[in-house]
């Protein structure tokens, strides 16, 4: 077993070039929108994921190594350090910035109250994820970590069910052309090649807050 693999995420073989991305003992690049890959995968909602469908091929197919880590073409770790239980090396932690505040601006917060409301259902109204998802001033941005390998099947395990209930909730059923329906139907703003990844969006506040409460995140860079 490898003691570090991190998985870079990319969807267009021209960024390999544009980026100089490189495979090496340690980076392991995945093309996140390919369906053709081999084992269970949803790739085909990359448009939609992002870099989470590659969270969810590598959980899935169990693609273990000692310590695991993600990032994207445009954000790679620079370096990486030897990582205990319940650790978790993250690219950048904002200190200060009220989670639910910056979701209400940037996007659609009536999906960030489905995701609570699932959490309530799950979890109870008083329950600490909901209250860090409300009240939280910690954000940890990108979806870029490096844990070990438990410590991810754990947060793949809390995540993922909680991502397919939203979907379901909203009606979209795992169906690409749902998810861009959505988002012209009910954001303000006009980009909705940008909102439509809401699912994505929300991920990345949920992996923000399970590493919060269940996690001792650190950084290089702290904002």
């Amino acid at each position: 077993m490898d003691e570090l693999k991190i998985w870079l995420t990319y969807h267009d073989d021209k960024l390999i070039q544009e980026y100089g991305l490189k495979e090496t003992d340690t980076i392991h690049l995945f093309k996140g929108n390919d369906v053709s890959v081999k084992g269970e995968n949803i790739n085909h909602l990359n448009r939609y994921y992002s870099e989470i469908t590659t969270m969810y091929y590598v959980w899935k197919n169990q693609k273990k190594s000692k310590q695991v880590g993600f990032c994207h073409y445009r954000r790679i770790f620079k370096e990486s350090f030897e990582i205990e239980e319940d650790q978790c090396q993250v690219m950048v932690i904002n200190y200060g910035s009220p989670l639910f505040q910056h979701y209400k601006v940037a996007h659609n917060y009536q999906d960030l109250y489905d995701a609570i409301d699932i959490l309530n259902e799950q979890y109870g109204t008083d329950n600490k994820y909901s209250k860090y998802l409300l009240n939280g001033d910690v954000f940890i941005p990108c979806c870029c970590f490096i844990m070990q390998w438990n410590d991810f099947e754990k947060l793949c395990e809390w995540l993922f069910p909680i991502l397919f209930a939203w979907d379901k909730k909203n009606g979209l059923n795992m169906d690409p052309e749902k998810y861009m329906e959505k988002a012209r139907r009910d954001f303000r703003y006009d980009d909705v090649n940008y909102q439509c990844r809401a699912v994505a969006f929300l991920a990345e506040r949920l992996i923000s807050c399970y590493i919060v409460t269940e996690m001792k995140p650190f950084c290089i860079t702290c904002l």
